[in-house]
């Protein structure tokens, strides 16, 4: 009786061909690698060492050099996009008009008992809070200013509209010069 574990055969050797080489494992070459970066990086350390030790006003002046052109490249590219709105100086008792600049091309303003109302995200609250909407471009007369929570609030009465002869308070963003 013969044993088939004997002398095992693949497939190839039973088609009479030569059984495949093995490939080489790819863990030596990473290894290989992984000495090489550190060599690199071995080398460059001493590069700077010695740079550091025999011309110290070079190579803290190189670095100064990066730290400036990296200003520099910030400067000019790291914008974030945002325009500030300008706002104007006000004066009480002066006449602006009111022009709410979070809408293109100017929109309507809303008017309000109290400053700091402006962000009521309740509609409830703004629709008993509101005093009035003025439409974009009425003139108003401002009657007091304040600030509340870094932000400042004009009281205004506008003089002309729906609105003539009713006092609310706004963001002073919404104040352009006439």
């Amino acid at each position: 009786m013969s044993n088939e574990n004997e002398n095992p055969t693949t497939p190839e050797e039973e088609e009479g061909k030569a059984p495949a080489e093995e490939q080489p494992s790819e863990a030596p070459r990473e290894e290989e690698a992984k000495a090489e970066e550190a060599g690199a990086t071995n080398a460059l350390k001493e590069k700077l060492t010695a740079l550091r030790e025999e011309k110290p006003a070079l190579f803290y002046g190189g670095i100064a050099g990066i730290l400036l052109l990296l200003f520099l490249i910030f400067k000019m590219f790291g914008g974030s996009g945002v325009e500030q709105l300008k706002v104007p100086t006000i004066q009480v008792g002066q006449t602006y008009k009111l022009v709410n600049p979070n809408v293109t091309g100017g929109g309507d303003v809303l008017l309000f008992q109290a400053p700091g109302r402006m962000g009521a995200t309740d509609p409830e609250i703004r629709e008993k809070e509101k005093v009035c909407v003025v439409s974009a471009g009425t003139p108003a007369k401002v009657l007091e200013q304040s600030v509340v929570n870094y932000v400042k609030y004009v009281k205004v009465e506008p003089v002309e509209g729906d609105c003539a002869g009713k006092q609310g308070w706004t963001s002073i963003v919404n104040l352009k010069a006439l």
